[in-house]
């Protein structure tokens, strides 16, 4: 009796019937939500755009990396579904490898534009100047082993200085010679 009642439950039935849809359901409707990164590929004019460049990124949390489809002629590029979080970026253009020293944030359920400009040689920030490295800065003498010398010769003696005058005075008294 106590079997046929338990096989009967509305609650076992619900309960059986909702695992089994959770069995059919996709998994990736359940992640965490994507976002996309769209935008255009420009020569070193700035202008002209590149077409069959392809758009890399890498995850730099766990360096699974996602490829775009190959840019059209308009350079439109378009990565969809990239997980959110931090992401470096390379270009594969027909003239050659692009890398792009600069970390991206990639937030879920949003869209990302960004239009790059390729140009050959060392990459800068805007603003900023890049530092020719055969130019050698001037270093302080100060800084130097022989500059920090003389400099923990002179304190010492200054302090030596200072002790021995101090040392020296004391009170005067008639009745002491």
């Amino acid at each position: 009796m106590l079997r046929n009642g338990i096989y009967r439950s509305p609650v076992l039935s619900g309960i059986v019937l909702l695992a089994f849809m959770l069995l059919l359901l996709p998994a990736e409707t359940m992640a965490a939500p994507t976002g996309s990164l769209v935008g255009f590929i420009y020569g070193s004019d700035m202008k002209t755009p590149v077409p069959n460049a392809v758009v890399k990124v890498r995850n730099v949390d766990d360096g699974k990396e996602y490829v775009s489809t190959p840019t059209d002629a308009n350079g439109s590029y378009k990565l969809d579904k990239l997980k959110e979080g931090k992401y470096i970026l390379g270009i594969t253009a027909p003239d050659g490898d692009y890398n792009f020293p600069y970390v991206m944030v990639v937030k879920g359920g949003e869209i990302g534009k960004l239009s790059l400009a390729l140009k050959n040689g060392a990459a800068s920030g805007l603003g900023q100047e890049t530092v020719e490295p055969t130019e050698k800065e001037k270093v302080s003498f100060f800084k130097t082993p022989v500059g920090i010398a003389v400099l923990m010769v002179a304190t010492t003696l200054a302090l030596y200085g200072t002790f021995k005058l101090l040392e020296g005075k004391e009170e005067a008294s008639p009745s002491k010679k």
